[in-house]
């Protein structure tokens, strides 16, 4: 019979940890997006559970603030539609994985954007948008 209480037990033990040290730490992440076109929706997850709700829309060249736990969290940022010619239009996204252990700052950026991250800075990470661009002299059909 003890055998049989030993996993509840254990279990009882890690929620009460977990309860009285204050669960898992929360850390300030700062959302900057140095794109050229607005974010509309941004998440960030922990890896293997659902998205949720996003956590806000950024406008070029703003930031928000957003408290996230600490672990490894997804990061996924939708654009908004843009027109890409007479008959097309498209949803760029940005996704990235990180390990989050303290504050930090995610840069949303374009491929095409040199020094959009600070050299050096440990707490900046970059989440890149792939742009494609055409060469020179021809046109996109």
């Amino acid at each position: 019979m003890s055998v049989m209480r030993a996993p509840y037990v254990i279990g009882f033990v890690v929620v009460m940890l977990t309860i009285t040290c204050g669960g898992p730490a929360t850390h300030q992440v700062t959302l900057i997006n140095k794109t050229p076109r607005t974010i509309a929706e941004v998440y960030l997850f922990a890896v293997g559970a659902s998205h949720g709700a996003s956590r806000g829309m950024l406008a070029p060249n703003a930031s928000l603030v957003v408290k996230v736990r600490s672990g490894t969290v997804e990061v996924l940022a939708v654009a908004e539609k843009e027109r890409v010619n007479q008959t097309e239009s498209e949803t760029k996204q940005a996704s990235s994985t990180i390990q989050l252990v303290r504050p930090v700052e995610l840069i949303f950026h374009d491929s095409d954007q040199p020094g959009a991250i600070e050299r050096n800075k440990m707490d900046q990470i970059g989440v890149t948008f792939r742009v494609t661009t055409e060469p020179a002299g021809v046109e996109a059909p």
